[in-house]
């Protein structure tokens, strides 16, 4: 009994064409799985390479704009020195003395011209500064956000705001103590009075607050406030 039961089932026949079309039917199944993980894996990788090139854009643009603003306010605050020396006075008064119409003015308003004049002079040393800060204005709105723009914009909008006071400083003949006041705010980088503010040294320290908060986080590569992780 047990020789034929071993017969009988080393006698049975194997159907060789089914188990090839169910093993080939696994090969299939494995084949596709195999071309889903490549492409996810692919998917992935490409993901994260864009992630590394992007977070090496912002990298390099945050350390292009802080340097920007860092040298902005330098700049700014040296257009604004109290102290005008002799030799930028002097300059100026050769400057203006090849103007039309210089012999004509009053005393008091040719005074008031080499003065200005050496601020002029002050300003168009900043063209390289101001350039720079205006350069990195896309890049400040793509990679990382309006608000960043506009602390970049306010920065520069104080270079002409100092440009304003000082053309309004030419022609004023000082007879309005609140308005003399505010000229000097804006052309000087005084210390106001307890209780009062200078709009411009107020906007220039608020507008590198606001890039220092965005740009050094990214930097320091730890979270950034605005645009995500690098």
């Amino acid at each position: 009994m047990r020789m034929l039961m071993k017969f009988a089932i080393c006698s049975s026949s194997i159907d060789w064409a089914a188990t090839g079309t169910m093993l080939q039917g696994i090969g299939t199944i494995g084949g596709v799985v195999a071309v889903v993980w490549a492409a996810n894996k692919g998917a992935d990788t490409f993901n994260a390479w864009r992630r590394q090139k992007v977070a090496e854009r912002r990298l390099d643009q945050a350390e292009r704009i802080l340097t920007a603003a860092y040298k902005g306010r330098r700049a700014l605050a040296e257009v604004r020195h109290a102290m005008i020396s002799e030799h930028e006075l002097l300059a100026a008064g050769e400057q203006m003395k090849e103007k039309e119409g210089w012999a004509a003015q009053t005393a008091p308003r040719q005074k008031r011209l080499v003065t200005a004049q050496a601020f002029y002079n002050r300003i168009n040393r900043t063209k390289e500064e101001r350039e720079a800060l205006d350069q990195c204005l896309p890049m400040a709105r793509a990679l990382f956000s309006e608000n960043l723009e506009q602390a970049i914009e306010k920065l520069i909008h104080q270079f002409r705001v100092v440009q304003v006071d000082v053309e309004c400083y030419v022609d004023y003949e000082g007879t309005d103590a609140e308005f003399t006041k505010k000229l000097k705010r804006g052309m000087y980088a005084l210390k106001p009075p307890a209780g009062e503010v200078n709009e411009v040294t107020d906007a220039m320290e608020v507008a590198v607050a606001t890039i220092e908060r965005i740009c050094l986080p990214v930097l320091r590569l730890e979270a950034s406030p605005e645009g995500g992780r690098t």
